[in-house]
């Protein structure tokens, strides 16, 4: 349902803005207007199941945040500032959960932090795996795309650059080299 939702979400996004760039003052009271949900759906600490349920029935959110009516079509601002709640909340919670890798990294004395994906990059067969030195930030991304046919492994060091790679054994020997400097 929160998947739905985001589309939905992303939908009205791609939909208000480009209507409110033609006229300088609807872009203002447009973009006031979305802050003051968006503002509202802060205070009310609503995570991603409760913006659904408020999007459904945003009267009285809609009271709330703005209590002189709405420069805007109804549901594409209240889609829009949740789709800003939802990032907003994804992001904290991914932040939540990098800290706690380095805290238990630091905690049990690990080089480096995983904060996605499998602790041993060889179970990567799709998406990808996030570790971070825990002494010196170094971010290191190997990524899998089955789909890309060229170049399917990838590997990035922030700072750094960027690789990518045919063949899967040059891949795992790249990340290991990196990790392992």
């Amino acid at each position: 349902m929160i998947m739905v939702a985001r589309a939905r979400w992303r939908a009205a996004e791609d939909r208000l803005y480009p209507t409110l760039l033609t006229d300088a003052g609807a872009y203002r009271r447009g973009i006031a207007a979305v802050q003051a949900v968006l503002c509202e759906l802060r205070r009310r600490g609503a995570g991603p199941d409760e913006l659904v349920e408020l999007e459904a029935a945003p009267n009285e959110l809609l009271a709330a945040a703005c209590p002189r009516g709405v420069p805007i079509p109804v549901d594409l601002l209240v889609a829009v500032a949740c789709g800003m709640r939802d990032r907003e909340l994804a992001a904290d919670a991914s932040s939540r959960r990098r800290e706690e890798a380095m805290r238990l990294a630091r905690r049990d004395g690990t080089v480096w932090a995983v904060l996605e994906g499998p602790s041993d990059p060889a179970e990567l067969s799709e998406g990808r795996r996030v570790v971070q030195h825990v002494d010196t930030g170094v971010v290191v991304e190997a990524t899998v795309d089955p789909w890309a046919r060229d170049e399917p492994y990838g590997l990035l060091v922030v700072p750094g650059g960027a690789r990518t790679f045919t063949d899967r054994a040059t891949w795992l020997a790249a990340v290991h080299e990196v990790q392992d400097a």
